[in-house]
């Protein structure tokens, strides 16, 4: 028997959907352009702000009624201003809560860890190279955050609190990264 997949207007949002969805929600109105650039400024990689992948997650949001678009004068060409239906907040009041499965509170994506997985293609110096660029590029970034995040944290202040998140993910990295070094270094003897 095949499996009906749920009307699309019931299925899940992705990640990615619900992230723009949410922007659009905490910035609007706002335009398209503007979502790009906060994606663009996050302090999560993961989040690609290239139109090719903003501009359709904005035309499914808009299909599925959780975001319309208000056409405005602008210049020669005009530009639609975006803003979350009640739909849209109710959808994203559901999304943000879920919070058991796997893939929302298990570790995170980490490009230098699965790099890791497979440092036995490196010749031993080569290795260590690879752990000494990771550790530094994460200090690099890490300092990069902590400028953004050195300004005094209200309980509100949910930005700041997300940076600080990355702030402390970046630490636990270097930790790791440090250990793994030593242990390189110990086998070198």
């Amino acid at each position: 028997m095949k499996r009906r997949l749920p009307p699309r207007s019931e299925r899940a949002l992705t990640d990615l959907e619900a992230c723009v969805l949410g922007v659009v929600w905490r910035d609007g109105p706002c335009t398209a352009y503007a979502v790009r650039r906060e994606l663009a400024a996050s302090s999560t990689p993961r989040w690609s702000d290239s139109a090719g992948s903003i501009y359709p997650v904005l035309d499914r949001l808009m299909a599925l009624g959780l975001v319309a678009a208000t056409a405005r004068s602008w210049g020669e060409r005009g530009k639609k201003v975006l803003a979350a239906t009640a739909a849209g907040a109710a959808r994203l009041r559901a999304w943000v809560p879920q919070v058991a499965a796997a893939d929302v509170c298990g570790p995170t994506y980490d490009p230098i860890r699965t790099r890791f997985c497979f440092l036995a293609v490196l010749p031993p110096a080569r290795r260590r190279r690879f752990l000494a660029d990771a550790a530094r590029s994460t200090r690099e970034t890490l300092d990069r955050l902590r400028g953004n995040a050195s300004r005094r944290i209200r309980p509100d202040d949910f930005e700041a609190l997300s940076i600080h998140a990355s702030v402390c993910e970046l630490e636990g990295r270097l930790r790791w990264l440090g250990r793994m070094r030593r242990g390189l270094t110990a086998r070198r003897t």
